[in-house]
């Protein structure tokens, strides 16, 4: 058997996806103790995965840098015998016995050399210690969003973060990229989808978990009471159904649409109404990362977000886009943006919501002319 730094990469990624599925997708009448093990296995090849995509990566940049001693002896003999297009690492592992650096160093190195993003090393780092409970002592996870969302978030990590990198890589960018009805896998050429109409590729499966399943992901959290996501629920329903928000509708003469609401996913797409004609929209994104959800308007412009456990709004009275589910999320983006006067931060309650709408429908009615 022989793998190279690459083919290691993806053979453990496949197997951690491979696993994801089964819990996430294929659970229906599987017993708790499958589930658990189809999570431990999937958490450890996963944690390996990365540990190795970013190595991959980073040889990229200096062939010598995932070593513990890159000008040892044995480097350099293989060095001087690198007279193909072999990679160091493939010499090294047939003719020398050498350590490479630890996973949290790994971490520590790619973010710093590429990203410096604080949410990046969060996720990795926490992905490590799991992995390092679960193989070396014991794991309890007594909620089972928080394993959710730890897969969904390092999910986003190789999508948002290391994509662009892995996309370029000889040995491993077609398995990231090939998205036609036949699709390269690490077992060779598969078809889109499987038996029961699930991704066979990277790029599709990561597409579809990120975005059209970031509402169910939003719906296990809410779950979890220490989530507080249902208070927010319940504060929003009873803002929009209160009689100053009727009355201040009326005021405007601006109905709201309410009705592709889908409260059970924490969903919140609302339509306004002027003079019997749809004028505008507003619509939810929820950041599992920083259990945070985000309204925006059509141009993807935020009207308002929620820190649910913080209980805090930030409303905004700049144009300021946010991050679709493509994109990496900055790094508490808010915070930069409260500094540079584009939002202004208050307390989450019925009152601050009704004022959202109160100035968002103020706006709708200067911009729309009366019929005569």
């Amino acid at each position: 058997m022989k793998y190279s730094l690459a083919s290691n990469a993806m053979s453990s990624l496949h197997i951690a996806i491979e696993h994801f599925k089964v819990f996430f997708y294929k659970s229906s009448g599987l017993s708790q103790s499958v589930i658990d093990e189809n999570i431990k296995i999937s958490l450890t090849f996963l944690e390996n995965a990365i540990e190795l995509l970013l190595k991959t990566i980073l040889v990229v940049e200096d062939e010598t840098s995932i070593y513990v001693e890159p000008n040892s002896k044995a480097i350099k003999r293989a060095k001087s015998k690198k007279h193909t297009k072999e990679s160091l690492s493939d010499i090294l592992i047939k003719t020398e016995n050498v350590k490479t650096i630890t996973y949290t160093e790994t971490v520590e190195k790619y973010n710093n050399l590429f990203h410096k993003s604080n949410k990046l090393y969060q996720i990795l780092h926490s992905l490590g210690e799991r992995r390092n409970q679960i193989t070396h002592f014991g794991i309890e996870i007594l909620k089972y969003d928080e394993i959710l969302v730890l897969f969904f978030n390092v999910f986003d990590v190789i999508y948002n973060y290391l994509y662009p990198q892995l996309i370029e890589l000889e040995d491993i960018g077609e398995y990231f990229t090939s998205d036609e009805y036949i699709v390269e896998t690490i077992h060779g050429n598969k078809r889109l989808f499987d038996e029961k109409f699930i991704y066979n590729n990277i790029v599709d499966f990561l597409d579809e978990l990120l975005g059209d399943c970031r509402d169910c992901f939003c719906s296990a959290r809410a779950k979890n009471p220490d989530t507080k996501i249902d208070e927010f629920k319940n504060l929003f329903l009873a803002a929009t159904t209160d009689r100053k928000f009727i009355n201040m509708c009326n005021y405007y003469n601006v109905g709201v649409d309410l009705s592709a609401c889908k409260y059970d996913d924490n969903d919140y797409n609302i339509g306004f109404i002027v003079n019997h004609q749809e004028y505008d929209c507003m619509f939810s994104h929820y950041s599992p990362y920083f259990n945070a959800t985000i309204f925006l308007n059509e141009a993807g412009n935020i009207i308002f977000l929620v820190l649910h456990e913080k209980g805090k709004m930030y409303i905004y009275s700049k144009d300021v886009s946010y991050p679709g589910s493509e994109s990496p999320e900055k790094d508490e983006q808010w915070i930069m943006d409260m500094k540079q006067g584009f939002c202004e931060k208050v307390n989450l309650s019925k009152r601050n919501i009704i004022k959202v709408f109160d100035s968002l429908l103020s706006d709708i009615r200067k911009n729309i002319p009366e019929q005569s």
